[in-house]
């Protein structure tokens, strides 16, 4: 092909058809930025190509991510309101009132804590790369969305096992656990080792070992729970919105 060009244009210099020859090099050149211009229009077609299947497979994984997260969040969701329920059943009824297995069984249950770990990790470059259209704009928006609720519940959650560890502290040194260490022996399946032979002991509680930070235990876990379990609902919430989003936007 090169040959070939070679050739007219040394046949139109050799005939003096300088008109004519002017004509082929204007043509020439124009036939090469077109060669050039499709040449990038390819290269963008593939790049923009490999950008969305990079895209599509970032987005996969942010939606199994999302699915894992929503069971977590499904689950400790039911645990603060299981927490929330047992807290006010015990409160409602007075310490006195409730039987020491109910007592001991829900101050083991509500001094566990469980936090929420998402598997979203919010990389900038990434995002950056991947949510850089308009197509994408409102995926940028929720999952930003998303990380600033976690940020605000995990501080929550971080100040409700702050205060329970205080609070479980207040029943070692007050002398709650120690005078009751039979009774919890017994919860933790060590009843029939223990001198009372299948008997469940009493709950030894006054003013002096420890009952107002028993009460207070079940008051801040009451009132905390209600307080997270909006929270985990509303990040639910934006969780199912983030997974339709991106099934509409795969699909």
């Amino acid at each position: 092909m090169i040959k070939f060009f070679r050739h007219i244009r040394k046949s139109l210099i050799e005939q003096n058809q300088m008109g004519k020859y002017f004509k082929y090099a204007i043509g020439e050149i124009i036939l090469v930025v077109v060669g050039i211009l499709i040449a990038l229009q390819i290269n963008n077609w593939n790049e923009n190509r490999k950008l969305q299947n990079e895209i599509n497979t970032y987005l996969n994984q942010k939606l199994e991510n999302l699915k894992e997260d929503r069971l977590r969040l499904t689950e400790i969701r039911d645990v603060r309101i299981e927490k929330a329920e047992k807290s006010k059943y015990i409160l409602d009824n007075g310490l006195e009132n409730v039987d020491p297995v109910t007592i001991t069984n829900t101050v083991y249950f509500v001094l566990v804590e469980r936090h929420f770990i998402s598997t979203i990790e919010r990389n900038e470059s990434s995002t950056t790369k991947y949510y850089a259209g308009a197509e994408e704009a409102t995926l940028n928006k929720l999952e930003q969305s998303y990380i600033n609720n976690i940020k605000e519940m995990t501080l929550e959650e971080n100040r409700l096992n702050t205060f329970s560890e205080n609070a479980e502290f207040s029943l070692w040194t007050d002398g709650f656990l120690v005078d009751n260490r039979e009774l919890f022996s017994s919860m933790l399946g060590d009843l029939d080792k223990s001198e009372f032979k299948g008997k469940v002991p009493e709950l030894i509680l006054d003013s002096n070992n420890g009952q107002k930070a028993l009460e207070g235990i079940f008051r801040r876990n009451e009132l905390a729970s209600q307080s997270l379990i909006v929270k985990l609902n509303n990040l639910i919430e934006i969780n199912q919105r983030f997974i339709d989003e991106i099934k509409m936007y795969l699909n």
